[in-house]
Order: C-alpha cells, then sequence, then structure tokens
C-alpha cells in the first residue's frame, strides 16, 4: 500500500500508527489526509461567502495567509537545513515572522 501519511503527517502518522496498528493507522491517517484536503476544497469553494460574511475582508485574509506561509516556511527552513528541534523551529519561525510583521507595518 501506498503511505501518503507518513510524507505528509510524518511523526503524527508513526504516533497513530504505533496507538492503532499499522493497518487501522494507515487508514485514519489517509481520513486525515482526505478530511483535510476535502476541507480546503470547500474553503476555496466557498471563498466568497466566507470573505463576505466573516467580517474579514480580502486584506485580513492576505495578510493572515502570507503570515502562515511565511511562518511555515521558515519552521521548513530550520528544521531540514539547520537541523534544530521542533519545538524551537517554531517558536523562531512564529517570533521572526511577527517581527517582520511589525517592522513592515511601521515602516509603511
Amino acid at each position: 500500500m501506498i503511505d501518503i501519511a507518513s510524507l505528509v503527517l510524518g511523526n503524527l502518522q508513526d504516533s497513530i500508527e504505533s496507538a492503532f496498528g499499522p493497518s487501522f493507522g494507515w487508514f485514519i491517517g489517509h481520513t486525515i489526509i482526505l478530511l483535510f484536503a476535502l476541507m480546503l476544497i470547500w474553503i476555496i469553494q466557498n471563498r466568497n461567502h466566507i470573505a463576505s460574511e466573516s467580517g474579514w475582508g480580502y486584506p485580513n485574509l492576505m495578510d493572515i495567509s502570507v503570515i502562515a506561509l511565511i511562518t511555515v516556511s521558515q519552521y521548513f527552513v530550520y528544521v531540514n537545513l539547520l537541523d534544530f528541534p521542533s519545538t524551537a523551529s517554531w517558536g523562531l519561525a512564529i517570533f521572526w515572522t511577527m517581527t517582520l510583521r511589525w517592522h513592515i507595518l511601521v515602516l509603511e
């Protein structure tokens, strides 16, 4: 069987497999990925309704998206290229993303 869940979920998939066994863990991991993909599709299809009814405008949603993208990108750099621990990488990524955002807003 193809194990896409291990590639996407990483250590979480290993924990799921150790808790539920290899077969049922494979099923749960792939179900999580399927539900996440369906949720993303649903969000993309309803983006206009979400943007108009949530009280957040396009600039807010773009700001959140850019912050999330920069934070995740930095996390992968810290973990994969610099071999930092996962917790420290999340802390550094969030701190430097918020610092960068603050500098952009102040200097703008």
